[in-house]
């Protein structure tokens, strides 16, 4: 039996590599993908984005830049604001049914109940993890 830190990097190697093909034709990243999601739910700041998404990357700078020079997103000329343009919406939209069917398939064969127990596993995993 693999160990569980071969298991934690084998399934987020397999969700990039997934991601990475499923947004190939929008040329898409999975952080360009996190980025839409959450300005999809209402205006944040370049540095919120940030926060957010820490765990994934440093920062998003390079992904906000290239949403905005899409036409994808706008930030306020009165202050930090990010948010979605019409066009962003829409290639929101239109990647989201595709992201649900991949996550679908993640999940393929799981309960609810053990999904739950999964995620609550790994983030008790996490927690022994965290520094005292």
């Amino acid at each position: 039996m693999r160990p569980l830190g071969y298991w934690v990097k084998e399934i987020d190697r397999r969700i990039e590599a997934g991601f990475a093909r499923l947004m190939a034709d929008e040329e898409l990243t999975r952080r360009h993908w996190q980025i839409l999601t959450t300005l999809a739910q209402g205006e944040t700041s370049r540095a919120e984005l940030d926060a957010a998404l820490a765990a994934f990357a440093p920062t998003v700078r390079a992904q906000v830049d290239d949403l905005i020079r899409r036409g994808w997103a706008t930030e306020a000329e009165t202050g930090p604001v990010l948010r979605l343009t019409a066009a962003g919406r829409a290639a929101h939209d239109r990647v989201a049914e595709r992201v649900r069917t991949f996550r679908a398939r993640v999940t393929d064969g799981l309960s609810e109940q053990e999904y739950a127990t999964l995620v609550t596993l790994l983030e008790r995993v996490a927690g022994n993890l965290t520094p005292a």
